[in-house]
């Protein structure tokens, strides 16, 4: 069993000395197992480094850089397909998008179970993922249904530790958030970890992370910017067969040579074109170097996505030497594991040794390399990438200048605090943040990046439009051209885009829902009709297809037999949530003669489907309160509003519901609601409705109490 934690330090865990680390089930076995105490990542990126676990390769080797970009080369021999063709049972359980089957680690497992949550905020900048206990069932249930006595390799990766972070229920305790993730993760790889054991065969098991965080250490507060070792240094371990003496070690220990290891284990060559070395040999003294070991590290994210300088260096047990760019940096890091005192004028004779290991190491050159090409990606894929700062995936990289990453790390901390603001509601404030930052050219494709979604949500479109043009003008991608149609068909440019709409790929969803917006603006809605039924036919399921058809029959006015369609669409799709929502608000809140009895029914039965999805719970909340449920309206549409500030349509609703019940304390709290959706989105559709409100609020006498 292969386990990986996603974004963990060496230095947060149990077993490697945080006295607060709760991390009891790794700690267990980790007295039983060989622990390396000098293990390092070669990156601070999820799909290179298990790319490395799972092929042994560096790399540039591999040639896989950065998140998004490469996809794992075909030519590579992974450890799933050595073991596969061993006789091995081979299963994957991933939670994080960055690791989908697309990119290429999927081949050689019989499973590869790689399934996460769509984001459904607009301005959620995070991964797609899936928490450990969705990882661990799909595990259990895989083992389960072996039936054999064949042997089985099982990878099972844990992404709970990385941003955003999101206590589970029973870990409030932790010191912190982080803290309260990894023990999560600890107690899910618990669970994994006792049904192996049920199944009583022998078992070896390896532990590491893909890499760090950075919390603050040399200004970065996540990952994947600088290579420094509060990023790459990480866990690692092996336990049970084969490693029978427990123990630690001191040794240089990579991921890299976590392929060999396991292989000699259990009886089968690795490829001697490797560069990783069977760690526990090496940590027993019988293996013979004929140099000190060394390890490879880079930063490529920053050059792949900004055309700022590739960061690249070597290291041994002792020394850590970056080599580019200028200015280079030498670190003693038995007696400076901060990495605060850069010696590279105090020994340049040790620099030059180190600048010669370095030549030496990648003098072979990469094996491989399969950047993505321009079609490769669909607009969900690249709006998902392009979203967390992976700028113009999908295009040709940008050219490279001499911009040093360690320079400007801290602008992504900046960055991710008007994100938050965003993510927040607070869109006046997550604006100006972004607008002063803009002002930077060598960071202001990911400024604009962040900037244009956020005016557009904030319903500034003029300024949304500007800001996708300039960011075109940049990064001439096809997610960028995707956003300024969005802002296009908000601001009711519709002529604008449909021009743009037409030389974009009619394949995407996103795409065809803007082209049916588009065509509705402008009063063809028969076409509109026509383009979904005519694209979605063969591209969509009949999920999709119903739910676009939907929100094209409650436009505003809905059209005369808009009930009929409705009930052919539910029949043609029975289980679309999405449009058995909208048929639900339909006869709730458009019909002339409403229908509560009925389309109570169908948003209730919606939002039974779909629990989770923000807008299916607001449609329910206003159907229950336009047909006179109002408490339980309240009670659906209050923790969609406390769990996500930024929907302002549902913020307003939510006081008009304060004001109508009018309790203590509700009408300050509905001019708190009102005043704060204003103030993000002045020209919202429904502001002429929340500014009445607001002065009819005004107008009457404080509560008792109210400040």
């Amino acid at each position: 069993m292969l386990i990986t934690f996603d974004t963990t330090r060496y230095d947060r865990l149990g077993f490697n000395g945080d006295p607060e680390a709760r991390t009891p089930r790794l700690d267990a076995v980790a007295s039983d197992a060989l622990v390396f105490d000098r293990a390092y990542a070669a990156t601070g990126l999820t799909l290179p480094v298990h790319t490395s676990i799972l092929t042994g390769l560096e790399p540039f080797e591999h040639g896989v850089h950065t998140n998004g970009r490469f996809r794992v080369p075909a030519e590579a021999p992974t450890l799933a397909i050595t073991l596969g063709r061993a006789g091995y049972r081979t299963g994957a359980f991933v939670s994080a998008y960055v690791l989908n089957g697309f990119y290429g680690l999927n081949r050689g497992f019989d499973i590869y179970s790689d399934e996460t949550h769509d984001k459904r905020a607009a301005l959620d900048f995070s991964v797609p993922s899936r928490p450990g206990e969705e990882v661990v069932d799909d595990a259990v249930e895989w083992l389960g249904s072996l039936d054999d006595h064949a042997p089985v390799f099982l990878w099972a990766h844990f992404y709970d530790p990385h941003r955003p972070w999101t206590v589970a229920p029973g870990f409030e305790e932790a010191v912190d958030e982080y803290a309260a993730e990894i023990s999560y993760a600890d107690n899910q790889f618990g669970r994994l970890l006792d049904t192996l054991r049920r199944r009583d065969r022998p078992l070896l098991l390896v532990f590491t992370a893909d890499h760090g965080e950075g919390l603050g250490e040399h200004g970065e507060m996540t990952h994947g910017v600088t290579a420094y070792d509060a990023v790459l240094h990480v866990p690692l371990f092996f336990y049970g067969y084969g490693f029978d003496d427990a123990g630690r070690s001191d040794v240089l220990a990579r991921h890299v040579d976590i392929v060999p290891t396991i292989l000699a284990r259990i009886g089968i060559t690795a490829d001697p074109e490797l560069r990783g070395t069977d760690l526990l040999q090496a940590a027993s003294g019988e293996q013979k170097q004929t140099g000190p070991p060394t390890g490879f590290f880079q930063s490529m994210g920053p050059y792949h996505d900004h055309g700022w300088a590739a960061l690249e260096g070597i290291r041994t047990a002792r020394w850590k030497y970056t080599a580019t760019p200028e200015p280079e940096e030498l670190y003693d890091t038995q007696v400076d594991r901060e990495e605060t005192g850069n010696l590279l004028d105090r020994d340049p004779a040790k620099a030059r040794e180190m600048e010669d290991l370095y030549r030496d190491y990648i003098a072979t050159g990469p094996r491989y390399s399969v950047p993505l090409q321009s079609g490769a990606l669909d607009l969900e894929q690249l709006q998902q990438l392009a979203a967390l700062g992976y700028i113009g995936v999908g295009s040709e990289a940008p050219e490279s200048s001499d911009t040093d990453p360690r320079k400007f790390v801290r602008i992504f901390r900046w960055i991710d605090a008007a994100r938050a603001f965003a993510s927040a509601g607070d869109y006046a404030a997550s604006i100006e943040a972004l607008t002063t930052m803009a002002g930077s050219d060598s960071v202001k494709p990911l400024v604009l990046r962040s900037l244009a979604p956020v005016l557009t949500e904030a319903g500034q479109w003029d300024e949304a439009i500007d800001a996708w043009e300039e960011y075109l003008a940049i990064s001439p991608t096809q997610d960028g051209r995707a956003g300024l149609a969005d802002a296009l068909v908000r601001a009711g440019r519709y002529n604008e885009a449909l021009e743009l709409l037409q030389a974009l790929d009619g394949g995407s969803t996103k795409l065809l829902a803007l082209k049916a917006r588009a065509l509705l603006g402008i009063g063809n809605r028969e076409e509109a009709i026509a383009a979904v039924d005519r694209s979605l036919a063969e591209n969509a399921t009949r999920e999709l297809w119903a739910e676009i058809r939907a929100e094209i029959l409650i436009a505003d006015p809905p059209p005369e037999g808009a009930e009929e369609e409705f009930e052919e669409i539910l029949r043609r799709a029975p289980g679309a949530a999405a449009a058995m929502s909208w048929f639900g608000y339909y006869l709730t809140v458009l019909r002339t003669d409403p229908d509560p009895t009925r389309g109570s029914e169908l948003l209730a039965a919606a939002a039974d489907l779909m629990p989770e999805d923000e807008q299916i719970g607001s449609n329910l909340a206003w159907g229950l309160y336009r047909s006179g449920n109002r408490g339980d309206a309240l009670a659906v549409l209050e923790p969609i509003v406390e769990a996500n500030p930024s929907l302002h349509l549902e913020r307003f609703r939510l006081a008009d519901m304060l004001v109508a019940r009018d309790g203590p304390g509700d009408r300050q709290r509905a001019r708190t609601l009102i005043a704060g959706s204003l103030r993000q989105w002045p020209g919202a559709p429904w502001a002429a409705d929340a500014q009445a409100i607001l002065a009819g609020l005004q107008d009457r006498p404080a509560e008792e109490g109210a400040p």
